[in-house]
């Protein structure tokens, strides 16, 4: 089943769905190894709290973003402007993106429950600083490359690349609005014609009598 829900009048699909719900472990992922970055650098607690938090939810959001990946590729496979292929890269880069942010998931748990567990501790040990950034820096590569090759499913279709259609003009803004013809203008109406009837008698004009002066 392709089609899910009505909305307002329209209809809500899987890939809608999966659109919906893959920017969250994407934006979770990366905002959350710039924060350990700054964390690395700057020593601040905050920073990795935040950034293992964000982290760990990236982890738990981009299993739902895999799955729903799988009804909205069958969904693109019927229309005529989907390439196949760029579908298929996608979604080999996604089953090895969701992985990757799992394990970076499963480590930044740990990461977290050590920042709890010790309150006063700024550093953490070295072994699970480095590992906790290598995941963090592979999972969100990982992450961004699928969702760059999500992107070209839509952007880089050929038939976007050409002319718009019969029927469609370009905006100064760059929206294509439909351009209806011109209605023909009405024909002006010709004046009746002028019948003579050669029948009928001439007309005789009359011309009056002068006046006759008076005495």
């Amino acid at each position: 089943m392709d089609k899910i829900a009505l909305l307002d009048g329209r209809t809500v699909d899987w890939p809608h769905v999966h659109i919906v719900i893959n920017h969250f472990p994407i934006i979770l992922a990366v905002m959350g190894t710039a924060a350990l970055l700054l964390a690395a650098f700057r020593g601040q607690r905050a920073s990795w709290l935040y950034g293992t938090i964000s982290l760990s939810l990236a982890a738990v959001t981009v299993i739902p973003a895999y799955f729903t990946g799988a009804p909205a590729e069958r969904a693109l496979a019927r229309p005529w402007y989907v390439p196949g292929g760029v579908v298929h890269s996608h979604e080999e880069a996604a089953r090895i993106a969701a992985i990757l942010v799992v394990v970076a998931g499963l480590v930044s748990v740990v990461a977290w429950r050590r920042l709890v567990r010790y309150p006063r501790e700024v550093r953490m040990p070295g072994a699970l600083r480095t590992t906790l950034l290598v995941t963090a820096l592979i999972a969100s590569g990982s992450i961004g490359y699928a969702w760059w090759l999500g992107g070209r499913i839509i952007h880089d279709a050929p038939i976007l690349q050409g002319p718009p259609p019969p029927g469609y003009g370009r905006l100064d803004s760059g929206a294509t609005r439909t351009v209806a013809p011109a209605p023909a203008a009405a024909p002006a109406a010709s004046p009746a014609p002028v019948r003579i009837d050669s029948t009928a008698p001439p007309v005789t004009t009359v011309s009056p009598a002068p006046a006759r002066p008076q005495p």
